[in-house]
């Protein structure tokens, strides 16, 4: 790879495919894999690629061994599907944006748009309590998927899976009749 040789190039994609394709799927919406991984490949290519030649376990026979290149290809495609799916707007079901709350049809009057920023605001922070994991559970929930498919995508156990939704849903409703009692105190 030093030598920019092709073939141990597509080796070296050979091996290290399916590791990435299964860190990315660990990390991101089942729709997004293959996207998420081609990206991981490209940030590699022109960027990170170096770092990888450049990694001193790749020189040192002594110092070379799987798991220390596995760890650090793992870790670049932890970070590379952190900022994808921090650089996508949030997607959320009709009716559950904070932003449907507050009538859209009032147009640019200013108070209004405070409130919607106010109110975007606490779900936001609300929402930063949840982990990547539980993100992904509710998502996967909302589009309609079984308890058992949620649980095999997260790599659960299937029947925590309903306890879970529970404990974030009202998690999540606590953080906001907190935040907001205005508009959550009845929900």
């Amino acid at each position: 790879m030093a030598a920019r040789d092709s073939a141990a190039g597509h080796e070296f994609v050979r091996i290290w495919g399916p590791h990435i394709t299964h860190w990315v799927a660990q990390n991101a919406l089942h729709e997004k894999v293959e996207e998420y991984a081609q990206e991981v490949w490209i940030h590699l290519v022109a960027g990170n690629w170096l770092r990888v030649l450049q990694w001193n376990g790749l020189y040192d026979d002594a110092a070379w061994h799987e798991n220390s290149l596995k760890a650090f290809l793992k870790q670049i495609t932890i970070h590379k599907v952190s900022d994808l799916r921090d650089a996508e707007p949030p997607q959320l079901p009709p009716g559950l944006d904070p932003s449907d709350i507050i009538d859209g049809a009032l147009g640019n009057n200013p108070l209004v748009q405070a409130e919607r920023s106010r109110l975007m605001g606490a779900f936001d922070s609300c929402m930063r309590w949840f982990k990547e994991k539980d993100h992904r559970a509710i998502f996967l929930w909302w589009e309609g998927h079984t308890a058992q498919h949620i649980a095999e995508q997260l790599e659960m156990n299937a029947n925590n899976v309903y306890q879970r939704r529970s404990h974030l849903l009202k998690q999540l409703r606590d953080c906001l009749v907190e935040n907001l009692p205005e508009y959550f105190r009845h929900v």
